[in-house]
């Protein structure tokens, strides 16, 4: 179990303020509706709560500025610390078996009113959905849930779609099929999204495949993809042969495999760049990575700079593996999980949004180190 830290105060009640009188965070969330259904039928008559919908997403929203990964650690290390709820303008924190029942009763209408109010969020005080030539990142990893017996073990995949550094959409499917599929839903909400048409895709590679290039060509949309040299050396064989690296200014070394057709007899075009950066500590490897793109004519720093700047899951949330690979999953329903990723998203987009209002110097990872009561 992670140890207490030491948060500051000051800057809680700072992010507070910002969420609640700024951003409105509880109107936003007042929208979700899953303590309020109804059976008209059979009405039923119920206590009132101290936890309302709007009051429980918070809860969920705070928990993860302090840096509670999973729902066991609220018991230890959140129940008992009133003046950190206080602080953030919560009564208490919610126990265990009030955030796990909280999840089970989301359907599929509760996670898209989570949606509205991320992008709500995001058009009134972002800047991701108002750009004119907005570039999308796209990243995605997959967990595989054990159940004990004879029962087969499933799979799940998530995807989230990024632009200027904050999440814009996201998807979770359970056993996907076709993993292509989960991109191309993906890439259709975040189309949906922009105000304009992305000037280009970056992704990475959990979800570089031919079917994908083969959808954003399609699209007539610009791709850059960063894969590993296994996966490009599958089309290149002999392709190291006889050429020459290239090094750049910060000691990347760049080999050039040049065009080639990414599927015989299509008219797709695809350059292809080997990548090794120096190593990052003495006495590590160095970094390989390839980059497969739709750019054919574009400077070799370009293209390694705009791979370096892509924005994917684990820099977003600033650990290895919350929300999704920490621990036991929230739920054993795939919609409580996927309520959980949307909570947790918005909880950072937050975090970004103060951090830019925070000035220079500031960023969501040096911020949330101030924030957490829980060491990661």
């Amino acid at each position: 179990m992670p140890a207490a830290a030491q948060t500051s105060p000051d800057m809680l009640g700072t992010l507070a303020w910002y969420a609640r009188d700024v951003l409105r965070i509880e109107g936003l969330l007042s929208r979700v509706t899953v303590k309020r259904r109804r059976n008209l039928a059979r009405p039923v008559k119920r206590r009132r709560s101290a936890f309302r919908d709007p009051v429980l997403c918070y809860d969920f929203l705070a928990m993860a500025w302090l840096g509670a990964t999973r729902l066991s650690q609220i018991e230890p290390l959140l129940k008992g610390r009133r003046d950190l709820a206080r602080t953030l303008g919560l009564p208490r924190f919610c126990d265990h078996t009030t955030a796990h029942n909280f999840l089970n009763a989301f359907h599929v209408t509760h996670l898209r009113q989570l949606d509205a109010a991320n992008e709500h969020l995001l058009r009134e005080h972002g800047s991701a959905l108002s750009q004119r030539a907005p570039i999308l990142d796209l990243d995605a990893t997959e967990r595989r849930v054990r159940r004990a017996g004879r029962r087969h073990d499933r799979t799940y995949r998530w995807a989230v779609a990024f632009c200027a550094g904050e999440a814009l959409a996201q998807e979770l499917h359970l056993d996907p099929g076709d993993p292509s599929s989960l991109l191309n839903d993906l890439l259709a909400r975040a189309r949906q999204l922009l105000r304009a048409k992305p000037r280009l895709v970056r992704i990475t590679g959990a979800c570089a495949s031919r079917e994908v290039f083969r959808a954003l060509a399609r699209r007539r949309l610009p791709f850059l993809a960063a894969v590993t040299w296994a996966a490009a050396l599958a089309d290149h064989p002999d392709a190291r042969a006889g050429q020459r690296w290239a090094t750049l200014p910060d000691a990347t070394r760049v080999l050039d495999l040049g065009s080639a057709l990414s599927v015989p007899g299509t008219r797709q075009w695809l350059r292809t760049l080997l990548v090794e950066r120096p190593a990052p500590t003495p006495g590590a490897r160095r970094e390989r990575l390839a980059i497969v793109t739709s750019l054919l004519r574009e400077p070799m720093p370009v293209l390694v700079r705009l791979a370096a700047s892509m924005c994917r899951i684990g820099p977003f949330f600033g650990h290895p593996r919350w929300p999704f690979g920490d621990g036991k999953l929230p739920s054993g329903d795939p919609r409580g999980n996927a309520a959980f990723l949307r909570l947790a998203t918005i909880a950072m987009n937050v975090l970004r949004l103060f951090a830019r209002q925070l000035g220079e110097g500031w960023t969501a990872t040096r911020l949330h180190a101030r924030l957490r009561a829980i060491e990661w």
